[in-house]
């Protein structure tokens, strides 16, 4: 049996959790003192995702007004929708709520009518177009979705619980049909997983050592692990042309989050940035790689660097989390702090360094 760390299986949850409640209580500090009659935007973004033809980008939003007399809400998001330029395009004022969990994750259908998520602890389908949402499962903590939304894979399990339920449903299918049922999956961690080609799935499980990335396909059988390797955080990176899956380096504390590629066919594997990075993305013909990452003063910042010729660019200084290219490449979405109360999306052009 392996030994996991449960405190590393909630390390993502707690990563958000920290952004934002540093965010609120700021924003208590700034108008704790006041006569209440000094009003402060407080909003915080909690996934963001392009729609397959680049036209929009979907994610997670709660924003509110906090004066000294108000009481701070519970965390909750709503499903939102951006325009190209990063402004909020809408609200989708579902009830439940998106919470952080497992992985705060969104699947959009390529063309921007249907959402698969988890609000509060259930799985979820809602129509973006119709407003219609409905419940798929309940006590159920979405890993990873198919691009095609037939498939969810996730866990019925508490996410502090060392040994997890893996299951993947049959979404499509009216009531949903359980497909695949793993009771017994050791570590399993609260991370994104990722959908690869000919029906295979991967999740991250931790252990004592580390952590590795289980491949399973669509009866549950497991074709494949990959040691020392998790999941990033937030969005993943997955080439289906060319079968390479990007992964982050987790075998020991001297290699922690260094990006690695590793092809699935050949299972050659090549280390990409030999550093710690927070989020990253990558091109579709793997020239380039955006990344953000700290430095030796605890400043973040994005970056991009030439595969080829190792040109590194200085992309932006006001980066809080997630990075995503746009469908064309020509687009780079990230979420930045504006000031201690407020992130909000930021689209600039991307152009290879």
């Amino acid at each position: 049996m392996l030994l996991v760390d449960v405190s590393n299986n909630i390390s993502i949850m707690r990563k958000h959790v920290i952004v934002f409640m540093t965010i609120t209580v700021i924003a208590l500090a700034q108008t704790g003192c006041d006569s209440g009659t000094q009003n402060t935007q407080v909003q915080d973004i909690a996934e963001l995702k392009w729609q397959a033809d680049g036209s929009a980008m979907y994610g997670f939003l709660q924003s509110y007004i906090e004066t000294a007399t108000s009481t701070i809400p519970g965390i909750g998001y709503n499903i939102v929708k951006f325009n190209t330029d990063g402004s909020l395009a809408q609200t989708y004022n579902t009830v439940p709520l998106g919470r952080p969990d497992f992985s705060t994750s969104i699947f959009v259908s390529a063309d921007g009518s249907v959402a698969v998520t988890q609000l509060e602890n259930d799985l979820y389908r809602y129509g973006l177009k119709t407003g219609v949402l409905e419940k798929l499962q309940q006590q159920f903590h979405l890993i990873v979705a198919s691009p095609d939304l037939h498939y969810a894979a996730g866990s019925p399990s508490p996410v502090y619980q060392t040994i997890k339920t893996l299951d993947l449903y049959d979404i499509t299918a009216s009531p949903i049909r359980l497909v695949a049922h793993l009771p017994y999956v050791s570590g399993l961690a609260a991370f994104p997983g990722i959908w690869l080609s000919n029906g295979m799935f991967g999740v991250t499980c931790l252990d004592s050592v580390g952590a590795r990335i289980f491949i399973y396909d669509t009866t549950g059988v497991i074709h494949d692990t990959i040691p020392g390797a998790e999941t990033a955080f937030h969005n993943t990176v997955f080439n289906s042309q060319k079968n390479d899956l990007f992964v982050l380096n987790y075998a020991s504390k001297t290699t922690d989050y260094f990006v690695d590629k590793i092809n699935l066919t050949t299972k050659a594997r090549s280390n990409i940035l030999n550093f710690k990075v927070e989020n990253f993305d990558v091109t579709k013909d793997e020239q380039a790689i955006i990344y953000s990452a700290y430095d030796s003063t605890s400043t973040i910042s994005m970056k991009s660097r030439n595969l080829i010729t190792q040109n590194v660019n200085s992309i932006a200084t006001d980066i809080l989390l997630i990075i995503t290219l746009s469908p064309a490449e020509d687009k780079l979405a990230y979420i930045r702090k504006r000031d201690d109360n407020f992130s909000e999306v930021r689209v600039i052009p991307f152009n290879k360094p």
